[in-house]
């Protein structure tokens, strides 16, 4: 089978569009209150480290994804063992993003029309794409990010008018230990989440290629966030921000020039639909390709339909409402997804760094 490449070009718009991902609508942690942009910045100075981390693996492993990386570095059974927690990892975080996007449905948009409708739409384009390669989800993500850079300076432009920057006002006011706590949530959710890329890995072009793409694609992303929920806190003030579940689709419906151009919401919606979209799609693939290494199949193409009906399914029993979706958000998911984005990846290049170490000085050295 012919080896699929990405152009880093389009590899950083899927991480950039995976990394905006649910977080744009959604909000990311804001317990901080009108200092919610602080813990933003320092979740996003955080992140920077662990991108290089990340990056590195590319280098000591080039043309190996996670699941080989694991698998090299661990042995074959407790490799396989690691390999099955991402495997359940990336199919339970695409699973959240296609719940998020019920709920939003369910909620706002289609009030009538039942929850797995929507989702399973959605669903089978991520199975369509998937099917079809990444090389399609990589051209299709180039597009998409396009369009909603576009729609975003469109809306933050036209929300200018409705800015009442006293809401910035008493900084600091919750403490430092709230915004310590807002900066954990913001890093897990969405930053570090980029961790589900390296079980794609083997799409990047060249040996240096992946701190490019993820420095780049992380800090563009942090910069979109940051803008979004420093608009948000600006528009809804910091009360009536914590107690929305969907802030964006709020500030969005605000906006009001001339009684004329209004109610553009809807149209806004249409970036959380895209940006879903590549983050499901590129978990779905993840989740394939770490069945196909698990269990030595041809090609991780056999198993699609069945693992995004699995992830179709599991998204709709995840949760029992909305409310349980968004304690589980900011309040379980961060200590939830340390291991998967912290612990295991850190083991894993501390022990690649120290065999590749010990490789090196067994080598003999060549005689003059």
């Amino acid at each position: 089978m012919r080896k699929e490449i990405i152009p880093a070009g389009q590899s950083i718009s899927i991480v950039i569009m995976f990394i905006i991902g649910s977080s744009l609508f959604m909000g990311v942690a804001g317990q901080s209150g009108n200092s919610s942009w602080i813990a933003l910045l320092l979740a996003i100075a955080l992140a920077v480290p662990l991108m290089l981390m990340y990056a590195r693996f590319h280098v000591l492993f080039p043309g190996k994804d996670l699941y080989d990386m694991l698998i090299l570095v661990f042995g074959g059974l407790f490799g396989r063992i690691l390999s099955c927690l991402y495997i359940w990892y990336s199919l339970h975080l695409g699973a959240l993003v296609l719940r998020n996007y019920g709920e939003f449905s369910a909620t706002v948009a289609l009030t009538e029309t039942p929850m797995i409708a929507p989702i399973l739409c959605i669903g089978l384009l991520c199975i369509w794409v998937v099917k079809a390669g990444l090389e399609v989800l990589g051209r299709s993500s180039k597009f998409l990010l396009l369009f909603s850079i576009i729609v975003i300076i469109i809306i933050q432009i036209l929300s200018i008018p409705r800015y009442e920057y006293n809401h910035l006002k008493p900084l600091l006011d919750n403490g430092w230990p709230v915004i310590f706590s807002d900066m954990m949530g913001s890093f897990t959710f969405p930053f570090a989440e980029i961790v589900i890329f390296l079980g794609a890995f083997t799409v990047l072009p060249h040996k240096g290629s992946a701190k490019r793409v993820l420095l780049s694609g992380m800090l563009i992303a942090g910069w979109i966030i940051l803008a979004v929920s420093v608009r948000n806190l600006l528009v809804l003030g910091p009360d009536i921000l914590s107690s929305l579940y969907f802030p964006s689709y709020v500030a969005v419906s605000r906006i009001n020039i001339g009684d004329f151009l209004t109610r553009i919401e809807g149209s806004a919606a249409i970036i959380f639909v895209t940006a879903s979209f590549v983050k499901v799609s590129l978990c779905l693939y993840v989740t394939c390709n770490g069945v196909a290494k698990v269990f030595n199949l041809k090609s991780y193409r056999s198993v699609v339909l069945q693992i995004g009906l699995i992830m179709v399914y599991l998204s709709r029993f995840i949760y029992k409402d909305i409310m349980e979706m968004q304690y589980f958000a900011y309040h379980i998911y961060k200590i939830y997804a340390l291991p998967f984005q912290i612990f295991i990846p850190v083991l894993l290049w501390i022990c690649a760094e120290t065999t590749i170490r010990k490789g090196k000085q067994k080598q003999p050295t060549p005689q003059q």
